[in-house]
Protein backbone atom coordinates (compact mmCIF):
# COMPACT_ATOMS: atom_id res chain seq x y z
CA UNK A 1 0.00 0.00 0.00
CA UNK A 2 1.08 3.21 -0.55
CA UNK A 3 2.41 5.65 2.30
CA UNK A 4 0.70 8.69 0.97
CA UNK A 5 -1.54 10.51 3.27
CA UNK A 6 -3.55 13.79 4.12
CA UNK A 7 -3.94 15.44 7.20
CA UNK A 8 -7.51 17.28 7.31
CA UNK A 9 -8.67 19.26 10.77
CA UNK A 10 -5.77 18.68 12.47
CA UNK A 11 -6.35 14.84 11.93
CA UNK A 12 -4.25 12.33 9.91
CA UNK A 13 -6.17 9.97 7.70
CA UNK A 14 -3.76 6.98 8.87
CA UNK A 15 -5.16 7.47 12.32
CA UNK A 16 -8.68 6.98 10.78
CA UNK A 17 -7.44 3.91 9.18
CA UNK A 18 -7.89 4.95 5.78
CA UNK A 19 -5.19 4.36 3.04
CA UNK A 20 -4.57 5.99 -0.05
CA UNK A 21 -4.55 4.24 -3.21
CA UNK A 22 -1.97 6.45 -4.81
CA UNK A 23 -0.13 9.74 -4.37
CA UNK A 24 -1.84 12.82 -4.32
CA UNK A 25 0.00 15.25 -6.96
CA UNK A 26 1.45 18.34 -6.16
CA UNK A 27 -0.64 21.35 -8.11
CA UNK A 28 0.97 24.71 -9.23
CA UNK A 29 -2.31 26.73 -9.25
CA UNK A 30 -3.26 28.56 -12.47
CA UNK A 31 -2.96 32.62 -12.41
CA UNK A 32 -6.57 33.57 -13.24
CA UNK A 33 -6.30 35.52 -16.50
CA UNK A 34 -9.21 37.14 -18.78
CA UNK A 35 -8.86 36.25 -22.89
CA UNK A 36 -10.18 38.79 -24.65
CA UNK A 37 -10.79 38.89 -28.29
CA UNK A 38 -10.20 41.55 -30.33
CA UNK A 39 -12.06 42.05 -33.51
CA UNK A 40 -9.31 42.08 -36.90
CA UNK A 41 -6.10 40.90 -34.26
CA UNK A 42 -5.41 37.13 -34.81
CA UNK A 43 -4.92 35.53 -31.19
CA UNK A 44 -6.35 36.47 -28.02
CA UNK A 45 -5.58 39.49 -25.32
CA UNK A 46 -4.39 38.15 -21.92
CA UNK A 47 -5.39 40.17 -19.10
CA UNK A 48 -4.50 39.24 -15.58
CA UNK A 49 -6.56 40.51 -12.62
CA UNK A 50 -3.25 41.46 -10.53
CA UNK A 51 0.04 40.51 -8.99
CA UNK A 52 -0.26 37.30 -7.05
CA UNK A 53 -3.71 36.53 -8.17
CA UNK A 54 -4.25 33.03 -8.69
CA UNK A 55 -7.19 30.58 -9.15
CA UNK A 56 -8.67 27.93 -6.52
CA UNK A 57 -8.35 24.39 -7.68
CA UNK A 58 -9.55 20.42 -7.43
CA UNK A 59 -7.27 17.91 -5.40
CA UNK A 60 -8.85 14.49 -4.99
CA UNK A 61 -7.86 12.32 -2.83
CA UNK A 62 -8.95 8.19 -3.66
CA UNK A 63 -9.47 6.17 -0.73
CA UNK A 64 -9.75 3.01 0.92
CA UNK A 65 -11.10 1.95 4.50
CA UNK A 66 -11.52 -1.37 5.99
CA UNK A 67 -14.62 -1.84 8.16
CA UNK A 68 -17.74 -1.06 7.03
CA UNK A 69 -18.92 0.45 10.38
CA UNK A 70 -16.55 3.12 9.85
CA UNK A 71 -18.09 4.28 7.26
CA UNK A 72 -20.27 6.82 8.73
CA UNK A 73 -17.19 8.11 11.21
CA UNK A 74 -15.30 9.01 7.80
CA UNK A 75 -18.10 10.80 5.54
CA UNK A 76 -18.82 12.98 8.99
CA UNK A 77 -15.76 13.87 9.44
CA UNK A 78 -14.87 14.41 5.31
CA UNK A 79 -16.91 17.53 5.35
CA UNK A 80 -17.18 21.09 5.79
CA UNK A 81 -13.81 23.52 5.67
CA UNK A 82 -10.31 23.95 7.65
CA UNK A 83 -6.73 22.99 6.58
CA UNK A 84 -5.27 20.40 4.78
CA UNK A 85 -2.11 19.21 4.29
CA UNK A 86 -1.05 16.87 1.52
CA UNK A 87 1.90 14.01 1.41
CA UNK A 88 3.84 15.65 -0.79
CA UNK A 89 4.36 19.22 1.49
CA UNK A 90 4.40 18.34 4.90
CA UNK A 91 5.52 21.75 5.96
CA UNK A 92 2.71 23.38 3.93
CA UNK A 93 -1.17 23.84 4.94
CA UNK A 94 -3.89 25.52 2.63
CA UNK A 95 -7.42 26.19 3.32
CA UNK A 96 -9.84 23.60 1.75
CA UNK A 97 -13.71 22.75 1.72
CA UNK A 98 -14.82 19.23 0.77
CA UNK A 99 -17.19 19.32 -1.82
CA UNK A 100 -19.39 16.90 -4.09
CA UNK A 101 -20.62 13.36 -2.45
CA UNK A 102 -18.19 11.04 -0.53
CA UNK A 103 -19.22 7.91 -1.46
CA UNK A 104 -17.64 4.73 -0.05
CA UNK A 105 -18.24 1.23 -2.27
CA UNK A 106 -17.24 -2.50 -1.39
CA UNK A 107 -14.22 -3.14 -3.34
CA UNK A 108 -15.47 -6.96 -3.45
CA UNK A 109 -17.68 -9.51 -1.81
CA UNK A 110 -15.20 -11.50 -0.25
CA UNK A 111 -13.16 -8.36 1.78
CA UNK A 112 -14.47 -5.80 3.91
CA UNK A 113 -12.65 -3.13 1.86
CA UNK A 114 -14.56 0.18 1.13
CA UNK A 115 -13.14 2.70 -1.74
CA UNK A 116 -14.04 5.87 -2.83
CA UNK A 117 -13.07 9.73 -3.30
CA UNK A 118 -12.81 12.84 -1.20
CA UNK A 119 -12.22 16.33 -3.19
CA UNK A 120 -10.65 19.19 -1.62
CA UNK A 121 -11.75 22.45 -3.53
CA UNK A 122 -8.40 24.09 -2.64
CA UNK A 123 -7.26 27.56 -1.97
CA UNK A 124 -4.38 28.31 -4.18
CA UNK A 125 -1.96 29.27 -1.97
CA UNK A 126 -0.64 27.62 0.82
CA UNK A 127 0.83 28.84 4.28
CA UNK A 128 3.59 27.40 6.82
CA UNK A 129 2.69 24.55 8.75
CA UNK A 130 4.22 26.87 11.61
CA UNK A 131 5.18 30.19 11.70
CA UNK A 132 7.36 32.30 14.51
CA UNK A 133 6.63 35.80 14.77
CA UNK A 134 10.01 37.97 14.34
CA UNK A 135 10.30 41.50 16.80
CA UNK A 136 12.54 43.91 15.43
CA UNK A 137 13.31 47.27 17.64
CA UNK A 138 14.59 49.50 15.12
CA UNK A 139 13.53 51.28 11.72
CA UNK A 140 15.23 50.02 8.76
CA UNK A 141 15.29 46.29 10.11
CA UNK A 142 15.29 43.48 6.98
CA UNK A 143 12.40 40.86 7.69
CA UNK A 144 12.39 38.46 4.69
CA UNK A 145 9.98 37.09 2.81
CA UNK A 146 10.44 33.39 1.92
CA UNK A 147 6.98 32.91 0.29
CA UNK A 148 6.64 33.09 -3.49
CA UNK A 149 3.81 35.95 -3.60
CA UNK A 150 3.98 39.33 -1.29
CA UNK A 151 2.64 38.52 1.68
CA UNK A 152 0.23 40.92 4.20
CA UNK A 153 1.16 40.23 7.67
CA UNK A 154 0.24 40.99 10.78
CA UNK A 155 1.88 43.55 12.77
CA UNK A 156 1.85 44.05 16.86
CA UNK A 157 3.48 47.57 17.32
CA UNK A 158 4.43 48.76 20.30
CA UNK A 159 3.54 52.63 19.64
CA UNK A 160 6.56 55.15 21.56
CA UNK A 161 4.14 58.50 20.72
CA UNK A 162 1.39 59.47 19.44
CA UNK A 163 1.91 59.31 15.83
CA UNK A 164 3.04 56.28 14.72
CA UNK A 165 4.01 55.34 10.57
CA UNK A 166 5.05 51.67 9.77
CA UNK A 167 6.43 50.95 6.06
CA UNK A 168 7.10 48.08 4.05
CA UNK A 169 7.07 47.00 0.36
CA UNK A 170 6.22 50.11 -0.87
CA UNK A 171 3.46 51.05 1.45
CA UNK A 172 2.99 53.36 4.56
CA UNK A 173 0.50 53.43 6.72
CA UNK A 174 0.37 56.47 9.76
CA UNK A 175 -1.89 55.93 13.19
CA UNK A 176 -2.54 59.01 14.68
CA UNK A 177 -3.54 59.73 18.47
CA UNK A 178 -2.25 56.75 19.67
CA UNK A 179 -1.19 55.97 23.23
CA UNK A 180 2.26 55.67 24.35
CA UNK A 181 2.85 51.23 25.79
CA UNK A 182 -0.18 50.94 23.58
CA UNK A 183 0.21 47.62 21.02
CA UNK A 184 -1.41 48.19 18.21
CA UNK A 185 -2.06 45.25 15.81
CA UNK A 186 -2.30 45.75 12.17
CA UNK A 187 -3.91 42.94 10.10
CA UNK A 188 -2.78 43.82 6.53
CA UNK A 189 -4.61 41.27 4.97
CA UNK A 190 -8.43 42.37 6.60
CA UNK A 191 -6.53 45.88 6.71
CA UNK A 192 -8.42 46.65 10.26
CA UNK A 193 -6.34 47.60 12.99
CA UNK A 194 -7.35 47.04 16.69
CA UNK A 195 -5.85 47.38 20.76
CA UNK A 196 -6.78 45.83 23.98
CA UNK A 197 -8.22 47.83 26.34
CA UNK A 198 -9.34 46.39 29.93
CA UNK A 199 -10.14 43.10 27.95
CA UNK A 200 -12.06 44.32 25.46
CA UNK A 201 -10.86 44.82 22.05
CA UNK A 202 -10.88 48.46 20.72
CA UNK A 203 -10.71 49.23 16.67
CA UNK A 204 -9.10 51.37 15.61
CA UNK A 205 -8.47 52.01 11.52
CA UNK A 206 -10.97 55.20 11.29
CA UNK A 207 -7.03 56.62 12.98
CA UNK A 208 -5.34 55.70 10.40
CA UNK A 209 -4.25 56.79 7.07
CA UNK A 210 -2.14 55.33 3.65
CA UNK A 211 -1.77 51.68 2.53
CA UNK A 212 -1.30 48.64 4.73
CA UNK A 213 2.28 47.28 4.46
CA UNK A 214 3.04 44.13 2.54
CA UNK A 215 6.53 42.30 2.18
CA UNK A 216 7.49 41.51 -1.38
CA UNK A 217 8.73 37.80 -1.93
CA UNK A 218 12.44 38.60 -0.54
CA UNK A 219 14.25 40.77 1.82
CA UNK A 220 12.02 43.61 2.84
CA UNK A 221 13.30 46.71 5.08
CA UNK A 222 10.62 47.73 7.74
CA UNK A 223 10.72 51.73 8.46
CA UNK A 224 8.77 53.90 10.35
CA UNK A 225 8.52 56.04 14.05
CA UNK A 226 6.53 56.41 16.69
CA UNK A 227 7.65 52.99 17.91
CA UNK A 228 9.64 50.81 20.03
CA UNK A 229 8.95 47.33 18.73
CA UNK A 230 7.01 45.47 15.90
CA UNK A 231 6.43 41.69 16.22
CA UNK A 232 5.60 40.64 12.76
CA UNK A 233 3.36 37.73 11.79
CA UNK A 234 4.42 36.93 7.67
CA UNK A 235 2.04 34.69 6.70
CA UNK A 236 3.85 34.12 3.92
CA UNK A 237 2.30 31.71 1.00
CA UNK A 238 3.25 29.77 -1.60
CA UNK A 239 2.33 28.18 -5.19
Amino acid sequence: MSRAYFVWKNDDCRSKGIQLAGPIPIIKPEERVQHVTIPGRSGELTLTEGDGIYQSYIQTASIMLEGAFRINEIQNWLKGSGYVTFHGEPNRKQQARVIGVVTLTKHSRRSDWWEGEVQFYCDPLKENLTEAPETITTSGSTVKNLGDVPARPLLAVTASGTTVEVAAGGNTLTITGATSSTVYYIDCDAQIIWHIESNETVVDTQLSSGKFPVLLPGSNSVTGSGWSSITVTKRERFL
